[in-house]
């Protein structure tokens, strides 16, 4: 297989080529660093928190993430590698592969038109996991429980017009090995419609063990918009996922969709500074790729403390500051509460102690109060050959 592979990006590389034949390259390099404070209304000692990947341990100071990239592109070849390690990847990612984010490598088919395959960040979703690509560095339930990353091969391709279109066939959702025999198929389209507004729509269905599905059906959608006006950025956001399980003794849809929303507005004071508002929702009643966990006090094993209840729809509400001296870094300052109305429970029963199972379930309320510094830097190299 690994020959025919290599046969058929030998030969479409040698079509690129014969399209055009001067060449010019970049080679960039990259690193981010993102630390951080947090602290946890109704936590036990220190301790991870349910529904979290960004200042996700009570009462610490700790590492959201640090990441080195090298990235390659020329007329005709291109690649990327990123390597991490720190909460984002030890909670988000599993496996063999868990220090790497990104690694690919794409030739050019046409003009505008690229085949890439390798380890890619999903193509899904309104926010990024990484907080220096968001307008707050706190993800929301949506964007933590929706995929992290995926494998498998892209083809990609930019119109004069500002579209931008992908077509993806992927091993699974947040997979590096397949764990069955079907592939999961995904779609991107994005346009900017402006300099000011722009729209982006994805999606990913197929065959997938995740959540309550035993090779269940899966069709994951996100829609989102970008506006911004004068100091005011706004960003509305949408997934929808719906799960068909034929499996066990019964065979039918999920009754209800995994629904998961948020709207954000940013405003900024001035070039160093801004404030943050954002609304979110998450519901997954059915458990399509999140479970809830109630605190339960046992003294049989060792993670007795907790066990899973089912479904969930979980309310946020996420206000934050931002200090960035200048385009390199930022210091943010943030404050979220999350309420669960169905919640198995509001205190910790008597004698739960975090240290049994390592995690804090969520009770019907929590606030968060994080502190995050984040500093980056891309430095490009071009040359000609």
């Amino acid at each position: 297989m690994n020959k025919y592979l290599t046969i058929v990006l030998a030969v479409l590389t040698q079509i690129a080529i014969a399209q055009d034949g001067k060449d010019t390259a970049e080679l960039s390099f990259g690193a981010y660093a993102d630390g951080y404070y947090s602290y946890y209304s109704n936590a036990k000692e220190v301790a991870y928190q349910q529904h979290d990947a960004i200042g996700a341990y009570h009462n610490n100071c700790g590492l959201n993430i640090a990441q080195i990239t090298g990235a390659y592109h020329s007329n005709r070849l291109r690649g990327v590698l990123t390597m991490h390690a720190g909460d984002i990847p030890a909670i988000a990612w599993s496996g063999t592969y868990r220090g790497l984010q990104e690694a690919n490598a794409g030739v050019r088919l046409a003009k505008g038109l690229w085949l890439d395959m390798g380890f890619f960040k999903t193509h899904v979703g309104t926010e990024s996991f990484l907080p220096k690509d968001n307008h707050m560095s706190i993800i929301t339930l949506g964007t933590f429980y929706g995929p992290f990353y995926q494998s498998g091969a892209r083809l990609s391709y930019d119109t004069e017009s500002e579209w931008h279109i992908e077509l993806h066939a992927i091993n699974g959702y947040n997979l590096h090995i397949d764990n069955n025999d079907f592939k999961t198929f995904g779609l991107l389209v994005s346009h900017d419609f402006t300099d000011h507004f722009g729209m982006s729509y994805s999606s990913m269905a197929g065959q997938e063990n995740v959540g309550i599905l035993n090779d269940g059906y899966l069709i994951y959608q996100n829609g989102f918009a970008n506006w911004t006006y004068h100091r005011i950025d706004v960003q509305l956001g949408l997934d929808v996922a719906f799960a068909y399980q034929w499996k066990g003794p019964f065979s039918s849809w999920l009754g209800d969709p995994l629904i998961a929303a948020l709207t954000t507005v940013k405003y900024h004071i001035n070039e160093q500074f801004a404030a943050s508002l954002r609304g979110e929702i998450f519901s997954d009643e059915n458990s399509i790729n999140s479970r809830q966990l109630a605190p339960v006090y046992g003294t049989n094993t060792q993670n007795s403390s907790v066990s899973a209840t089912g479904g969930m729809t979980i309310y946020g509400g996420t206000l934050g500051f931002e200090y960035a001296p200048n385009e390199n870094g930022f210091l943010r300052v943030e404050s979220r509460m999350l309420y669960d109305p169905q919640a198995a429970s509001t205190v910790y029963p008597t004698g739960f102690s975090a240290r049994q199972a390592g995690v804090n379930p969520m009770l019907n309320g929590r606030t968060q109060v994080i502190a995050t510094a984040g500093f980056y830097f891309d430095k490009s190299f071009k040359f000609a050959r």
